[in-house]
């Protein structure tokens, strides 16, 4: 061997086998190889070279010299993700062959899920640069629909990893349903306008493409747990919690399941609760002070709507300072009026001196008997709505028309403006309505929480609102009151008018008493016979303090009423699938069950 030849071989032998390694310039026996050919070859070479494929990825990876970097550059851009998602995808695959292997991987995926998670987290500090809202300064737009939808959005943004992975876990994916929702029920989509208004409370936002009641649960389960997960970490991320400590307080959560809520981050403590509450209170005194102030562009202001309140505070266990107590309140709100309503009104017609003169007119009013009469386009509207009725029961119960009949739908009706009225809460007074003396501690209680001085109260006329028994004591206070020259005394600026609601009840009232019966009786046929029919106990048909079940009472009756009307005893019951019969008959059956009575026609 020469002298060349050894020293070459001695001086570098990785130089030495890479100059005897196959050259690259063979573009065509390299060609063709095939795939596995070339990775045999490739992975003796890296052997020769004393490494492995492991050490030569990580080396390759972390190697710092230009010319390899400049071989990588693309692995994490957007040019080049594709292929290194499909690597990782791959690496994945090979190790999970193996318990050991899969094991191993879930707690790589894990203890990198965990890193990314922990430094994502809303940003810190006072509303509104951070996320912590201070029971001290919370105002009553932290509880609109705007900011609960603006807490969830800085959720979903500030900690995306975390939320996409829990939508991702929680949504059902085509073809691959969850079995831990096959039983469970979703109900229609349509949501009648009191739900509408709670889900849009819930901070749940119904656009042009609403999502489906799976999606909206499952945003709002993701960007809940999100939530508690950051106020778990940091209680000074406390929207949510607040919101709800609140919101539960007001619900009559008790204070150990409220515990156990602020134990699961989900709620506040119960002293925060009541910070936050004092906090609104003040503020909404000061608005109320602000929307009764005198102003000189409306000569009228807000009506006040009262009501009295009975709260029984039951002890079972009687003792010495332990006893059922009997809470006689009032309670109450005031209305604004519609601006829209105002501009069509005269204001000189709307001042305390108007009002005078029209009471002063009341003795020589002279009063006609036709002024309680109806019109006789008050008499066809009234036609047109008992037909409507009758074939609504008739389409219901009975039998179908041919084609859509003109009377199933029920007269146009004047539309009046339903725009949502502006309310504000007055404090609960400890002070009853139910007598003279009452009445007068609640009118004072009132000009107290106005801000007003008895003179600027009894300086404009003040509709209030309320039932017939209120009325009555404050007529009697007014009574004992007067004659008096101080306008504060005998109180004459105040207008007092029954609601329409007390309306309705005591005329909804008045209406079932008269036609109830005797229930003790069983030959007796009022009402009460006719709902007992129908599942409905007699001593359950006027219930108290409850007009919702009071009126589906009187419809049940109403509408078996007009349902014997229309059939006659003898004949067959009436089948599941109800008949489809002409429409002139149809209609003809409506009208003469309207003016005679059960129809002579046979169905």
């Amino acid at each position: 061997m020469s002298p060349t030849t050894t020293n070459q071989s001695n001086g570098n032998p990785i130089k030495n086998k890479m100059e005897n390694a196959p050259q690259p310039n063979n573009h065509l026996a390299h060609h063709s190889l095939s795939e596995h050919e070339k990775l045999i070859r490739i992975c003796k070479f890296i052997q020769d070279l004393n490494m492995t494929p492991k050490s030569f990825i990580i080396s390759f990876l972390a190697c710092g010299n230009s010319e390899i970097a400049y071989q990588r550059r693309f692995w994490g851009t957007e040019t080049g993700w594709q292929s290194t998602n499909e690597l990782l995808r791959t690496i994945k695959t090979v190790v999970s062959r193996t318990q050991h292997g899969e094991t191993g991987w879930n707690n790589f995926i894990k203890e990198e899920a965990i890193q990314i998670i922990g430094n994502e987290q809303p940003p810190t500090g006072n509303h509104p640069e951070g996320s912590f809202y201070s029971s001290n300064k919370i105002e009553p737009s932290f509880f609109s629909l705007e900011a609960v939808l603006e807490r969830q959005r800085s959720i979903q943004v500030h900690m995306p990893f975390l939320y996409n992975i829990l939508l991702g876990a929680l949504r059902v994916q085509p073809g691959h349903p969850n079995e831990g929702n096959q039983n469970e029920v979703h109900t229609d989509d349509s949501l009648d306008p009191g739900e509408q208004e709670l889900m849009d409370m819930e901070g749940i936002c119904f656009g042009p493409a609403a999502p489906s009641p799976i999606e909206r649960k499952t945003e709002k389960v993701a960007s809940t747990m999100c939530s508690i997960v950051a106020f778990s970490r940091n209680r000074r991320i406390n929207g949510l919690q607040l919101y709800n400590s609140v919101r539960f307080l007001a619900s009559g959560i008790t204070e150990r399941m409220n515990q156990y809520l602020h134990l699961l981050s989900l709620t506040s403590s119960r002293q925060t609760a009541l910070s936050a509450l004092r906090t609104l209170s003040n503020s909404a005194a000061r608005e109320l002070r602000d929307a009764m102030a005198i102003n000189q562009s409306s000569p009228i202001g807000p009506s006040i709507c009262i009501d009295n309140l009975d709260i029984e505070e039951r002890v079972h266990s009687h003792s010495i300072g332990r006893r059922t107590m009997m809470f006689h309140g009032t309670w109450g709100y005031i209305h604004h009026p519609n601006p829209s309503l105002l501009r069509t009104l005269d204001p000189n017609q709307l001042t305390l001196r108007s009002y005078y003169d029209a009471l002063s007119k009341v003795p020589t009013m002279k009063i006609d008997v036709t002024m309680f009469l109806p019109t006789m386009e008050e008499e066809e509207h009234f036609e047109a709505v008992l037909k409507s009725q009758i074939a609504r029961v008739m389409s219901t119960y009975i039998a179908k028309p041919a084609q859509q009949g003109t009377l199933q739908s029920p007269p146009p009706v004047e539309i009046i403006d339903h725009t949502a009225p502006k309310i504000q809460m007055l404090k609960l007074m400890a002070a009853s309505d139910n007598s003279a003396e009452g009445a007068g501690q609640v009118i004072e209680s009132l000009i107290r929480q106005t801000g007003l001085t008895h003179a600027e109260f009894t300086s404009r006329v003040q509709i209030m609102d309320a039932d017939l028994a209120t009325c009555r004591n404050f007529n009697s206070l007014r009574s004992l009151r007067a004659p008096s020259r101080h306008a504060e005394h005998r109180l004459s600026n105040l207008c007092y008018l029954l609601g329409a609601s007390h309306t309705m009840w005591n005329i909804s009232l008045a209406i079932l008493n008269t036609h109830m019966g005797d229930p003790n009786a069983t030959h007796d046929l009022g009402v009460w016979h006719t709902l007992h029919s129908l599942g409905v106990p007699s001593d359950k048909i006027v219930p108290k303090k409850d007009f919702t079940s009071m009126m589906n009472n009187i419809e049940k009756a109403h509408e078996a009423s007009i349902f014997y009307c229309l059939r006659q005893a003898e004949q067959d019951p009436v089948t599941e699938t109800l008949p489809t019969i002409a429409t002139e008959t149809w209609n003809s059956l409506i009208d003469e069950c309207y003016q005679t009575g059960p129809p002579k026609m046979v169905i």
